[in-house]
């Protein structure tokens, strides 16, 4: 009762004290849009980045935004074969009217010039590698999972289980060294896990940032590898209601699905819905039989049985859009079920991988996960200064499924629960921005979070657990010059965790039983501090470069500390250390970035040397329990992680260009001599590209991407870890808009592998099995409005 009394107090504050403390006179902003080279430009976007709002100009370039109070604003306006301009304005006691140009280009620059989200900066003034990614860039790159359609980056991998399940690399950091965030709270989704997706639904996604580097200043602990920032939508503009549907399907394991979407505006009540639903059955591989520890086993009709699964998505949120800033409520529901390859388990036997009749049935071993998330996004504007509080709550309950089995120890049960992992969180971010002048501006921040955690199921492998974490951070901002920017911030934090002890009860044949302790009670206290120090100069009007040198912490996961039990999912057993201590790194990131009219290139190299790097180790032995596979241990090193990416394109003509991206991490654990596990292999992609605004009256925006992508060989393991042989994939892409009376109807169509080539991702779980990834996959999408309304 007392929770729901504070729910509703918040909500009134949300929705009804902004109204009538921010009640003023308010005013129109409008303008035209032109090319440096004279015409207007029609249907450019618009972008009112303090009221996330946006529009696009009418045939003569005309835009307007009605009811802006007075304050400081700036507007990004987008138009394709132009480069992106960012202008700032004013609204002080009359309407204000803006004249944008924008100068040809043959380069697709948007994201370059695109604001990272939590402190407003722009591109230039970033002293630390950010890519920014759009719904087309989704659209047009959609793989099985958000996380491998993350991979057409450069410096982004992903670790992934069969081909629905998949978690971002970045900078071969991943797991609870890089955050992942949405509407600004961290997902908290047992992120420990090798075979633990991402809860979130990529049809939802329409805007990203990833942060390449140490994040720990704003961001928290986690987020010294980097972060993935997932923002929310655009809103509608006042006066529309716009509905969609996605169909999409693919061959290699017979997906189908579809999603739903309605967004609407209606004096700044702003609403939006998705509803998702996907099927997919066992997948294909270009083999007949793999070998497993020396036995011979066969893959029958090309196909892993068991990697069947399905999953059901619904998001919705609610909100007022108002000339003193905006609040939303979003409310998302995530659920999976997914079948893990029989050899998850012990050892695969030859009459468990038969098929048996039906490629899309699920059953044992298999998991369900069921993530529920609300948050509360509130932004309000000070005329120069701005206050952002974001709320988050997140219900994350994972169900690892499997035949009962005592090991010898337990009594056997009749549930199927191997591991239940159920997880709270509740999350509470605040920023303040003061604008203190024209070359100055400063973010003041706090967070927190407090988490709660319980087990179940018949085989142990987490304790029950308690965590919180306390955090205030000050960011600084300052123009030097006219083409030099820096930036300076500090960040403390407290973290507390509190893990229960537990015993497991263990049978003799006598009928006698006993206790066994797992692990003991731990009560742990981190107190952290990070900083850094960042410019970026505009050497001349091409060429950008960028340095940041930081200190960034991580204090250790309760997982970390007490994990001791069989893992199937991940194919081992996990053992943590309660003498683990917070990491601590120092990293240097520097940046070079050119662009002309036709050519882009980047080169963006960076080294972390960290002390007491905590990492999940081989043994080298197996586990004492049966079936339970190589025993895996947490320790600390001393390490240094370096590398590089690079990624150019150049525009042969305004229709055809050719690009390049590459990129390679160093890892070494400087006590033992050896390399970090799980570091992902140099690799390189090339890509051909030919693209037509428009074909006649009825196609637009119709593009043929042609790309090879060549990954090394990974002999650069760590101990005891299996090196990975190298491989070529060929891949092709191609789309196009087509137009319906006033609507526009979008095609993607894509085949992955082309030439159908078996092959071995050094990062994915079925690795250790020596099963190779999917073999040649045809995919298909069209995105189809259903209506699309605007009030006169």
């Amino acid at each position: 009762m007392f929770s729901f009394r504070i729910a509703m107090l918040f909500i009134a504050f949300v929705f009804f004290i902004p109204a009538t403390l921010f009640a003023e006179q308010k005013f129109s902003v409008s303008g035209t849009v032109r090319s440096t080279e004279g015409p207007t430009l029609p249907n450019a976007t618009i972008f009112v980045h303090e009221l996330n709002i946006g529009t696009t100009t009418d045939s003569e370039g005309y835009f307007e935004f009605l009811k802006i109070k007075p304050g400081s604003y700036h507007v990004h306006v987008y138009y394709t074969g132009y480069e992106t301009a960012v202008k700032t304005f004013k609204v002080e006691d009359k309407p204000e009217r803006l004249e944008i140009f924008l100068k040809p280009t043959s380069l697709e620059l948007k994201a370059f010039v695109l604001e990272e989200s939590i402190l407003n900066i722009d591109n230039d003034e970033r002293s630390i590698a950010v890519d920014v990614i759009d719904k087309n860039f989704i659209e047009k790159n959609a793989s099985s999972s958000f996380a491998k359609t993350l991979e057409k980056l450069p410096g982004i991998n992903s670790i992934n289980l069969g081909t629905g399940i998949s978690k971002p690399v970045i900078r071969g950091m991943s797991f609870n060294r890089i955050v992942v965030a949405e509407n600004g709270i961290k997902q908290e989704g047992q992120q420990w896990g090798a075979d633990h997706g991402l809860e979130i639904d990529q049809y939802n996604i329409e805007r990203v940032e990833i942060i390449k580097g140490p994040a720990s200043l704003i961001y928290g602990s986690d987020a010294m590898g980097g972060v993935v920032n997932i923002r929310p939508p655009v809103f509608p503009v006042d006066g529309t209601f716009a509905s969609s549907v996605n169909l999409f399907g693919a061959t290699n394991n017979d997906l189908l699905g579809t999603s739903l979407m309605a967004a609407g505006n209606k004096k700044g009540k702003i609403f939006r819905f998705r509803l998702t639903h996907q099927n997919y059955g066992d997948y294909k591989v270009p083999a007949e039989s793999f070998n497993y520890n020396g036995y011979i086993l066969p893959i029958v009709n090309g196909r892993l049985k068991n990697t069947a699964g399905n999953e059901n998505n619904f998001t919705t949120a609610i909100g007022l859009n108002k000339n003193w800033g905006y609040s939303t409520v979003t409310l998302s529901v995530f659920e999976q079920h997914a079948g893990l390859f029989a050899g998850a388990h012990g050892t695969p036997r030859a009459y468990q991988l038969q098929h048996d009749g039906d490629y899309r049935d699920i059953g044992l071993p298999s998991q369900k996960t069921r993530h529920v998330k609300v948050m509360s996004n509130t932004n309000v504007l000070f005329k120069k200064n701005w206050l952002a509080i974001d709320l988050g709550y997140q219900n994350n309950n994972r169900e690892e499924l499997s035949l009962p089995h005592s090991h010898g120890v337990a009594r056997v049960v009749e549930s199927n629960l191997e591991h239940g992992l159920r997880l709270q969180t509740y999350t509470a971010n605040i920023r303040y921005n003061i604008q203190n002048s024209e070359r100055s501006s400063r973010t003041y921040g706090a967070s927190g979070n407090f988490q709660e955690h319980k087990r179940d199921g018949f085989q142990f492998l987490l304790p029950d657990y308690t965590s919180g974490n306390m955090a205030a951070f000050v960011f600084q901002k300052y123009k030097a010059g006219e083409k030099l920017h820096l930036n300076a911030g500090i960040r403390y934090d407290q973290t507390f965790i509190h893990i229960y002890p537990y015993m497991e009860p263990v049978y003799e044949s006598s009928g006698s039983s006993h206790y066994v302790q797992k692990n003991s009670e731990q009560e742990k206290a981190f107190g952290n501090v990070s900083g850094g120090l960042g410019l970026s100069w505009l050497m001349n009007d091409a060429l950008n470069f960028k340095a940041n040198l930081g200190s960034s912490f991580r204090t250790p996961a309760p997982y970390e500390l007490s994990a001791n039990g069989i893992h199937h999912g991940a194919f081992r057993h996990e053992m943590g250390d309660s003498s683990l201590s917070s990491e601590r790194g120092y990293q240097l990131d520097l940046g070079l970035h050119f662009h002309k009219k036709e050519f882009l290139a980047s080169f963006t190299p960076f080294v972390n040397y960290f002390n007491d790097y905590i990492f999940l180790s081989p043994s080298g032995r197996f586990s004492p329990l049966p079936e339970a596979g190589q025993l895996y241990r947490f320790m600390q090193t001393d390490a240094l992680l370096a590398g590089a990416e690079f990624k150019s394109d150049y525009h042969i003509s305004q229709a055809l260009h050719i690009g390049f991206a590459g990129e390679y991490v160093f890892s070494m654990d400087l006590l033992n001599h050896y390399p970090l596990p799980f570091t992902p292999p140099f690799s390189g992609e090339l890509e051909i590209e030919y693209e037509l605004d428009k074909i006649g009256n009825k196609l637009s925006k119709t593009f043929l991407n042609f790309s090879v992508k060549a990954t090394s060989a990974q002999n650069f393991t760590g101990r005891n870890e299996p090196s990975t042989p190298g491989y070529f994939l060929m891949n092709i892409n191609s789309g196009t808009a087509v137009k319906v009376k006033e609507y526009q109807f979008q095609v993607v169509f894509s085949v992955h592998n082309l030439a159908n080539n078996p092959y071995f991702a050094h990062l994915s779980r079925y690795r250790v099995l020596n099963l190779p990834e999917p073999g040649r996959n045809f995919r298909i999408s069209l995105f189809l409005p259903l209506t699309n309304y605007k009030s006169k």
